[in-house]
C-alpha cells in the first residue's frame, strides 16, 4: 500500500472515530430526553403506562403540551429554554427509531405541544433564561501573563510544558476541520524549515489523497513559525523541549501527541512524561484545571483559547518575553542550588485516567 492510501485509510479511521464520537453524545441526548420525560408521566400521570410510540397523536401531543409547560429538574428550578428545544428534538428521534407514525416537530397533529414549546420559551427568556450565565470567557493575555508567573505555562516543569504545547497548538490549529486533541498523533505535528531558513511546526492533516478519484485536496496552511528574535517566548523552542522530554519509545509517529506525567519528576531527569496517553476527560479540561490552580477567576474552558486573540502588540511581546527570561533566570538558580535535582509531584491532576 502506497504512503497516500495509507494516508487516506487513516483519515478515514480519524473520521470513522469522530463519527462514534457524535453518535454516542446523540443516543445519551435522546436517552435524557426519554428518560426525563417517562419521569414526568410517571409524576403527574401515573396511569399511564403505554410506550410512549404507541400513544395516540392527540394524547401525547397533550402529554407533551403539559411537560414542556410543567416540567422542572431535580432541583425544581425550570429548564433552560434549549434544554426543552432538545429534549423535543431527542424525542423526536426515539420515535422515528420505533416507526412513529408522525413527527412531533413538524405535523399538525402537534401543533398544541410545538405552541406550547414555543410560549414557555419566550417566558424563560424574559425571565432571564437562556442568557447562557455559564458561557465561558476569553483566556486573556493578562490570564495568560498570570499562568506562566505561577509556573502553570512553563518548559520548567512537565505540568507547565505540557499546557504550553497544547495551548499552542490550539491556538494554531484547534479551529482546523478534523483537529481533535484527543486523536492528535506525534507524526502529525511536524517540524521543518521553510525556503528562507525558518523553522516552523505544521499539522500534516490538512492534505491528502483520495484514492478513489486520485486528486489531491488541498487544505488551508496551518503553521507555527519560530521567533528567533524571542527564542524564551518561541512556539517551536517549546515543541522542541517537549521532545526532549518525551521517552524514546513515544517518538514513533503514531504515538500519541499528549503524554500523562509521571507521578514523580526529578526534574532534573531527561524524561519527564509517561509512555501513555493523557486521559480524553484531562485533555477536556485543560484550560479549566490551569485557570483553578492559577486562581484566575470566571468560567475558563477549553473554547476560551478559541474566544482569545493569538496576535500581540509590541508591547505585550515585550512584556511576554520579559516574563519569560525571569522564569529562565530563576529555573536556572534553582536548578544551580540543588545540584541532585528537584522533585515535581503531580497530585493526580494529569494522570493518564479518562475519569
Amino acid at each position: 500500500m502506497s504512503n497516500g492510501n495509507i494516508f487516506y485509510v487513516d483519515l478515514e479511521e480519524r473520521q470513522a472515530e469522530s463519527n462514534r464520537e457524535q453518535n454516542e453524545k446523540t443516543i445519551r441526548s435522546t436517552q435524557t430526553a426519554l428518560r426525563n420525560f417517562r419521569d414526568f408521566l410517571i409524576s403527574k400521570y401515573p396511569s399511564e403506562t403505554r410506550e410512549i410510540y404507541s400513544i395516540p397523536c392527540n394524547e401525547l401531543d397533550a402529554y407533551l403540551a403539559s411537560f414542556f409547560v410543567d416540567a422542572r429538574q431535580k432541583d425544581g428550578s425550570e429548564y433552560e429554554p434549549n434544554s426543552l428545544a432538545n429534549y423535543q428534538c431527542g424525542l423526536e428521534r426515539y420515535l422515528k427509531e420505533q416507526r412513529y407514525n408522525y413527527s412531533i416537530t413538524r405535523d399538525k397533529e402537534f401543533r398544541r405541544s410545538q405552541e406550547a414549546l414555543k410560549q414557555k420559551q419566550l417566558e424563560l427568556k424574559f425571565k432571564g433564561k437562556g442568557n447562557k450565565p455559564h458561557k465561558s470567557m476569553k483566556l486573556t493575555f493578562a490570564d495568560e501573563l498570570i499562568l506562566r508567573k505561577r509556573g502553570l505555562l512553563s518548559r520548567f516543569n512537565p505540568e507547565g510544558l505540557l499546557n504550553l504545547v497544547w495551548l499552542n497548538n490550539t491556538k494554531a490549529f484547534g479551529h482546523c476541520t478534523g483537529f481533535h486533541g484527543s486523536a492528535l498523533k506525534w507524526g502529525d505535528v511536524r517540524l521543518i524549515t521553510t525556503e528562507t531558513g525558518l523553522e516552523c511546526l505544521e499539522w500534516s492533516y490538512q492534505e491528502y489523497t483520495d484514492v478513489n478519484t486520485k486528486t489531491k485536496r488541498p487544505g488551508t496552511e496551518c503553521r507555527i513559525y519560530a521567533t528567533p528574535h524571542a527564542p524564551q517566548t518561541c512556539p517551536v523552542q517549546d515543541y522542541k523541549e517537549y521532545a526532549q522530554r518525551r521517552p524514546q519509545a513515544m517518538l514513533y509517529e503514531d504515538a500519541p501527541f499528549y503524554l500523562s506525567i509521571k507521578p514523580v519528576v526529578n526534574l532534573a531527569a531527561l524524561h519527564w512524561y509517561n509512555s501513555q496517553a493523557l486521559g480524553k476527560n484531562k485533555l477536556a479540561k485543560m484550560v479549566k484545571t490551569m485557570c483553578e490552580k492559577g486562581n484566575i477567576p470566571g468560567r475558563k474552558t477549553n473554547f476560551s483559547v478559541y474566544q482569545s486573540c493569538s496576535t500581540l502588540s509590541e508591547a505585550q511581546s515585550n512584556q511576554l518575553v520579559l516574563i519569560c527570561n525571569n522564569l529562565s533566570q530563576q529555573a536556572s538558580q534553582s536548578m544551580s542550588s540543588h545540584p541532585g535535582g528537584t522533585n515535581f509531584v503531580i497530585a493526580g491532576s494529569f494522570d493518564s485516567d479518562n475519569m
